[in-house]
């Protein structure tokens, strides 16, 4: 038998399963199409095989303001920018070309109007367009264009995460040198160094069983950031302070999940359960295609019974997402964050 290393190659498998090319299959390619998509989802959620733990990088980015024509003199680092109109405040990042700067909001309190409703999450205090933006300390300025702002992760206060990323567990923030000037001086850090002479040289699990102690007491008097994902908005909100725990250009770590790509990963076309549901989800279509012809007599006797292939498919259905949900399924994670 043929091993499928690719989706038409699945496609036939399925149909083979079915009784090609015995027997005419009565589905059109499209239903089998979203059959297969329908298939994956499943696969995808619940298998254990469908999915990995990964981590990865990603920068966060400043927003961008574009000018009507080039701006005035030259910007210094990191120097505020004020909204001649707005009374806006932010902080200048860099410098794109002599039309387009990056930057971000940092007054939460102005007089300027905040785009969207006041309690959406797209809610943001911004520059107007067509105001002047005065830098500060420079005295450069550049008159803002229509629709000349496009937002940053710093002014969305989320980050935006990719398609094949179905749950979010851990964020690990960057350690900025402008907070601690020497980690050996970090508080958290004396407190660990203060409980290790308690420690013995002799074994691994006093230090064990202390250092777990740490965290536990860490995570009880000072938490961790709270972290808030949705797949179908595809955005990870972080509740902290975006001032001061971020700065553009830094690199956050992400510790997730995210699902198998059967195009570049041909091999979970050979993955048995999937192979059976997706033969029984093209069964049911067709089960249903035909429940309108249900009792019609054929040549040599032969009757269509749709219906009951429709209702044999969605048994076939039914076991096989109880089966998924039993024996392939990751145990729940009682602590996710």
């Amino acid at each position: 038998m043929p091993v499928p290393s690719s989706r038409d190659d699945f496609k036939e498998y399925c149909y083979r399963a079915l009784g090609k090319p015995v027997l005419q299959i009565n589905v059109d390619d499209d239903q089998v199409e979203d059959r297969i998509d329908e298939a994956l989802y499943v696969y995808q959620q619940y298998h254990m095989d469908a999915v990995i733990k990964t981590y990865m990088a990603h920068e966060i980015t400043a927003s961008t303001m574009v000018f009507d024509s080039a701006f005035s003199g030259t910007f210094l680092a990191d120097e505020k920018l004020v909204g001649q109109t707005s009374n806006v405040e932010g902080r200048y990042v860099s410098t794109a070309n002599t039309t387009a700067i990056t930057f971000y909001v940092s007054a939460t309190s102005n007089t300027g109007t905040a785009s969207a409703d006041a309690y959406s999450d797209t809610a943001r205090n911004t520059f107007n367009d067509g105001e002047v933006v005065l830098g500060n300390e420079s005295g450069a300025q550049g008159t803002v264009k229509t629709d000349g702002i496009t937002f940053g992760d710093m002014d969305n206060k989320w980050f935006t995460v990719i398609d094949s990323v179905i749950g979010i567990t851990k964020v690990f923030a960057p350690y900025d040198s402008r907070l601690s000037a020497d980690i050996l001086f970090d508080p958290q850090a004396q407190f660990n160094i203060s409980l290790m002479s308690s420690f013995t040289a002799n074994s691994i699990i006093p230090y064990y069983v202390g250092r777990s102690y740490q965290q536990l007491l860490n995570d009880m008097f000072r938490g961790r950031p709270a972290i808030r994902f949705s797949r179908h908005m595809n955005r990870l909100y972080m509740d902290v302070n975006w001032y001061v725990t971020f700065i553009p250009g830094q690199h956050i770590i992400l510790e997730g999940y995210r699902t198998i790509d059967p195009a570049g990963y041909t091999k979970v076309w050979t993955d048995r359960w999937l192979q059976r549901y997706a033969t029984s989800l093209i069964k049911r279509q067709w089960g249903v295609n035909l429940s309108k012809y249900s009792g019609i007599a054929m040549p040599g006797g032969v009757q269509l019974d749709g219906k009951g292939m429709l209702a044999e498919a969605n048994q076939e259905i039914t076991t096989l997402e109880e089966q998924v949900r039993s024996e392939f399924q990751e145990p729940p994670m009682f602590i996710v964050g």
